[in-house]
């Protein structure tokens, strides 16, 4: 197995830092705010007509009252969601992009949520998949990355 690890620290903006690594073909995310942790774990590549699993993990440092997810709107286009584990108690679109809401969270608690893609044949392209972590509304932690699939 081939471990890369690019720390970046001092970032602006919600994500005190963000550590990106690449394990066995996927990308390796966690962006660190300062209520909860965020990590992201899914391929960069992909060839139409295949199925990937997305891995998103949250890990409060303080109480959540309202932990939402957010995926933009880059997971959705030229891919279909099969399955997403465990089910949110709240699922609604708003601007294109996807929000699940889950049970309040205590510190020391861990969400772990699976999702299983299917990507289109013709969704050929370049996607940007931006996820965000809220509490409240209040963004917590976001994870900026890409997904390129071929034909």
């Amino acid at each position: 197995m081939i471990l890369r690890r690019l720390a970046v620290a001092g970032l602006s903006g919600p994500s005190r830092g963000l550590d990106r690594g690449v394990r066995s073909g996927r990308t390796h995310v966690v962006a660190r705010g300062s209520t909860a942790t965020l990590t992201v774990s899914a391929p960069e590549r992909v060839r139409g007509g295949l199925l990937f699993q997305a891995r998103f993990e949250v890990v409060a440092l303080a109480p959540l009252a309202k932990p939402t997810i957010v995926l933009e709107d880059g997971w959705l286009e030229g891919s279909t969601m099969n399955t997403l584990t465990p089910s949110p108690t709240r699922e609604t679109s708003r601007a294109g992009s996807l929000e699940l809401d889950f049970e309040p969270m205590r510190p020391g608690d861990l969400l772990t949520i699976f999702a299983d893609f299917q990507v289109n044949p013709a969704g050929l392209g370049r996607r940007a998949q931006r996820v965000e972590l809220r509490d409240r509304g209040r963004v917590i932690a976001t994870v900026d990355r890409s997904m390129t699939i071929f034909p």
